[in-house]
């Protein structure tokens, strides 16, 4: 191993690595995705799961301060966080926190929640939403109650209808509208996967596997990769009746530097790597590395590449060795 990389911080055992004169520290950690979003005056929103019904969303400002925080009690998949806005979909209310620091729900403006509008009229509010922003749409169930007839007589339920619930933004105000036409060429995917992409480090390409793509940046340099051994991993089967199942992979060491403001950051990290797997965008003197996995964190996390995030705006950076954790440059 050649002397220039024996001083490299190991990021499996520390939360800190120091440059000359600035330091890179972990800031957020999740048990889910993290997602991010950058307001119109750069302050950035970092919304996090720490539990199967705590989400917190924390700003920080230009400087890398968290300046504020909002922590909702509600499991994670009733809350939609989209272009800033965070809507809580199964008490029909949202929040403008993220531009103005308003704690407080709101409630959203409901439409046809009777299903009464006639198929004209929703038509007409069909085409009038894709005039917003954006929309966000989910689905739901209309349950009709049993009418009572005049001889007392059973009467059966009225079949269920599944019904689309568009939820959309005209002047910061949040409106749902109920619907029953089909409206998934619209608002379905891939327009929702598109819409749902809060990540700064990453972009939508349809080119790419799974439509979305790591966004590459200069200040990111692999330096090296040092296999160590060549040896057999047991991976977990995904359940069901799908066993687990061995490979023989190199385990080995990835060394990097980031370089912010002139300074440059050196750290490893023990990872597995599979040579004869579709390649990452890791790339070391030209040469793309195979399939890189972190070797000490259960379950299993795959490495496309590392991530960085900075504008000329912030006086500090934003990077991430995966999808649950989001480290701050100062």
């Amino acid at each position: 191993m050649p002397k220039e990389f024996e001083q490299y911080v190991s990021m499996d055992s520390s939360q800190n690595i120091h440059g000359r004169n600035v330091k890179m520290t972990l800031a957020f950690q999740s048990t889910e995705d993290i997602q991010s979003f950058i307001t119109s005056d750069n302050q950035v929103i970092i919304y996090t799961i720490s539990s199967v019904k705590e989400n917190s969303f924390y700003k920080i400002s230009p400087a890398g301060e968290i300046i504020d925080s909002l922590k909702l009690h509600i499991k994670p998949v009733h809350i939609v966080f989209v272009k800033g806005f965070i809507i809580d979909i199964k008490n029909q209310q949202y929040y403008t926190w993220g531009f103005d620091g308003n704690k407080k729900p709101i409630k959203m403006i409901l439409q046809n929640t009777g299903l009464d509008w006639d198929i004209k009229k929703q038509r007409e509010q069909i085409s009038a939403i894709q005039e917003a922003p954006f929309a966000y749409m989910h689905y739901g169930i209309a349950d009709p109650a049993p009418q009572k007839t005049s001889t007392d007589e059973i009467q059966a339920v009225p079949s269920m209808k599944n019904i689309s619930i568009i939820n959309y933004f005209l002047n910061k105000t949040g409106y749902q509208f109920s619907t029953t036409l089909d409206v998934s060429e619209k608002f379905g995917y891939p327009y929702s996967a598109a819409l749902l992409l809060n990540n700064l480090f990453k972009r939508t390409n349809t080119d790419v596997a799974g439509d979305i793509e790591i966004i590459q940046s200069p200040f990111i340099k692999y330096r090296h990769f040092q296999k160590l051994t060549y040896e057999k991993v047991y991976f977990a089967g995904p359940g069901g009746n799908a066993g687990g199942y061995t490979k023989k992979l190199y385990h080995g060491i990835l060394y990097t530097d980031v370089i912010f403001r002139n300074d440059t950051l050196r750290f490893k990290e023990s990872m597995y790597l599979d040579e004869k797997d579709q390649p990452s965008q890791v790339t070391i003197d030209g040469k793309t590395l195979g399939l890189l996995i972190k070797r000490t964190v259960r379950p299993t996390t795959l490495i496309d590449a590392y991530m960085y995030y900075t504008n000329p705006s912030l006086d500090y950076a934003l990077f991430s060795t995966d999808d649950r954790k989001v480290y701050m440059i100062k």
